[in-house]
C-alpha cells in the first residue's frame, strides 16, 4: 500500500522537485506527510462518543434527515436510502480514485453506495450538528478487506432542501490514504477514474 500511496504523490514530488529540492529530500518530506497522516487518523486518537449528536442540534429536521439516512445506509439497502435524497442529488467526493467526482442524480449516487458497499465501507460517527439546512457529520471512515484497508477521519457537510439531502461535500482527513485504498481495491472491479 505504501508505494501506491507513493505513487500518488508523484506531483507533490515534481513541484518539489522544480522548486530545485534534491530528491532525497523531497522523498523524505513526502513520506513525513504520509506518516503524519498516518498519525493524526489513528482510531484509538478519536474514541466514538456515547451520543455523537452536538447540544442544540437534537430537534433539527436536518438532522433527522441524515439519521433516517444513516439508519437505512446501515442495513444495506440502497432501495431505502433513496427515499432521503432528493432526485438531483450531487454528492462530492474528493481525490483522484475510482469513485472520486460529483455523483449527480439518484442513479449515480445509488451506484456509488453499491460499490462503497463491495469495499466493505463502514462509518463511525464521531459528531453531528445541524441547523436547519446544514448537517455536519464527522466520522471514523474505515473498511478492513483482504484487499485492503483503511481507517481515516472524514467530515461531511449535507445540505437539506424540502426534507432531503440535496448535496453533500466529502472531505478526507487523508486523500493519500484515500485515493491508494480506493484505486488498489477498485482496480480488480475494473473501475478506473
Amino acid at each position: 500500500m505504501l508505494n501506491k500511496l507513493k505513487l500518488f504523490s508523484l506531483l507533490s514530488l515534481s513541484v518539489l522537485y522544480a522548486d530545485g529540492v534534491s530528491a532525497a529530500l523531497a522523498n523524505k518530506l513526502e513520506q513525513s506527510k504520509i506518516n503524519d497522516a498516518k498519525e493524526i487518523n489513528q482510531a484509538k486518537l478519536w474514541p466514538k462518543p456515547g451520543n455523537p449528536v452536538a447540544a442544540g442540534s437534537e430537534n433539527s429536521a436536518a438532522l433527522m434527515v441524515v439519521q433516517k439516512f444513516f439508519a437505512a445506509y446501515a442495513t444495506g439497502d440502497l432501495e431505502a436510502i433513496k427515499q432521503y435524497v432528493a432526485e438531483d442529488v450531487e454528492w462530492h467526493i474528493p481525490g483522484r480514485h475510482a469513485l472520486a467526482g460529483t455523483k449527480r442524480g439518484v442513479k449515480a449516487f445509488t451506484e456509488f453506495f453499491s460499490l462503497l458497499g463491495k469495499a466493505g465501507f463502514k462509518a463511525e460517527v464521531m459528531i453531528l450538528a445541524a441547523n436547519d439546512t446544514y448537517v455536519i457529520d464527522a466520522h471514523r471512515g474505515f473498511s478492513n478487506t483482504p484487499d485492503g484497508n483503511i481507517d481515516i477521519n472524514w467530515v461531511l457537510l449535507y445540505q437539506i432542501e424540502k426534507g432531503k439531502i440535496k448535496r453533500v461535500q466529502n472531505f478526507s482527513g487523508d486523500l493519500y490514504s484515500s485515493d491508494a485504498f480506493f484505486n488498489h481495491f477498485f482496480e480488480n472491479l475494473g473501475c478506473k477514474k
